[in-house]
């Protein structure tokens, strides 16, 4: 974990550094750093991101053209694009009997990635367009070649085993090519790609729709069902995501008030801050897998600044219906998915947490219900909007 946190936070930092120098946006705050930790990782990621990228762009300039879609929407809609199309071109060519080109579960997961570059690429104008990927493909390749440089057989006693192994493990292609490899135990998801596609959309669906509903965001686009994919992997997960939710919340609060940073800068301030807590848990975590380990951290960083952004009045209650979302996510996902040994599902505890988890639902309900009564009737809000037009 150690080399993949090292080439995500520099990633970050150099992130930071463009924004604040250039003012571009590097193709996301997360996505060159993660694609370099994919590209080593799984080498099929990297035609497969390329394809996202270029499908989801396409697909924007039609929907644009075509829709009134705009803004989040576009957003959802680009990485809806380059999820789908690369499951069905590579699913497609796999079916056919092509070798090699086998979707991993975690590299299908950060395909989001490239829809979110084809997003920030599409929202840029077209000199500032060419700048941003020539230095972004600069930046992938930096960090690509830091990452190679450091996964190698001499360097696997101190980099692959102080923390659970991410590019020294045993489903890295790089640490296979350098012949590093050091075993891990990770218990895989396990997962259809189509399923985890499903509950990614679902995801979306129920987060947009709290938001399109009440106004209330909830904690994160697809955070809730990863959380609950994680969570029956490994029970550890969900107390290290509370735990670094909180503390990265209350230092990236800090860091606002003392240097006023906000926006890309804060996001990925407060990632950094995340991925460098959680590798000196990551020694004492009992987490066998440093994958689930590293994206939670990132979960976490993502989470903390989603609730520093929205409304002081808003946070409760978005806490408590991200509780009860996570809660059904991952209920619905066990009777799917076979959770491992270690889920949280098979804690010998189970009764107590089933009832915990029946509370949270009844809370999450309840709340929810209250949002629904204190939403205008439509008669109420055809006559604000008449009005609106009136005043206008």
């Amino acid at each position: 974990m150690i080399v993949a946190a090292t080439l995500t936070v520099l990633g970050l930092l150099i992130g930071i550094g463009i924004v604040q120098q250039y003012g571009l946006r590097l193709s996301g705050v997360l996505v060159v750093p993660l694609f370099a930790v994919y590209a080593l990782y799984d080498f099929v990621a990297i035609p497969a991101f390329a394809l996202g990228i270029v499908a989801a762009y396409g697909g924007l300039m039609v929907l644009q053209r075509r829709t009134f879609l705009f803004g989040r929407q576009l957003l959802l809609a680009s990485m809806g694009i380059s999820m789908a199309v690369p499951l069905g071109v590579f699913g497609g060519l796999t079916l056919a009997g092509v070798p090699g080109l086998t979707l991993s579960e975690f590299t299908f997961i950060g395909s989001i990635l490239p829809g979110v570059a084809a997003y920030n690429y599409h929202q840029l104008e077209s000199d500032r367009r060419r700048d941003d990927v020539l230095l972004s493909a600069a930046t992938l390749l930096g960090l690509t070649g830091l990452g190679v440089a450091l996964v190698n057989l001499p360097l696997a006693p101190y980099l692959g085993t102080i923390t659970p192994p991410v590019l020294y493990g045993e489903g890295s292609d790089i640490a296979a090519v350098q012949d590093a490899t050091i075993s891990d135990g990770e218990t895989p998801l396990e997962a259809p790609l189509p399923l985890i596609l499903a509950a990614i959309f679902v995801g979306m669906v129920v987060s947009e729709g709290a938001y399109l509903r009440w106004g209330i965001r909830l904690n994160g686009i697809i955070a809730l069902p990863l959380l609950a994919l994680f969570t029956l992997r490994s029970a550890a997960v969900l107390p290290l995501y509370l735990v670094a939710l909180a503390v990265v919340y209350g230092l990236i609060t800090l860091l606002h008030r003392w240097s006023l940073l906000y926006g890309r800068v804060l996001l990925a301030s407060g990632l950094v801050i995340a991925i460098l807590v959680s590798v000196p848990v990551a020694m004492l975590a009992p987490v066998t897998s440093g994958i689930h380990l590293f994206f939670t951290a990132i979960l976490s960083g993502i989470g903390a600044y989603n609730f520093h952004r929205m409304p002081p009045k808003h946070r409760s209650t978005s806490f408590v219906l991200s509780a009860g979302a996570f809660v059904a996510f991952l209920g619905g996902l066990q009777l799917l998915i076979d959770p491992s040994p270690a889920a949280l599902v098979s804690d010998p505890n189970i009764i107590l947490i089933a009832t915990v988890a029946i509370v949270v639902v009844i809370v999450a309900a309840v709340t929810a219900v209250r949002l629904e009564r204190l939403r205008p009737s439509a008669a109420e809000r055809r006559r604000i909007a008449s009005h609106d037009r009136t005043d206008t």
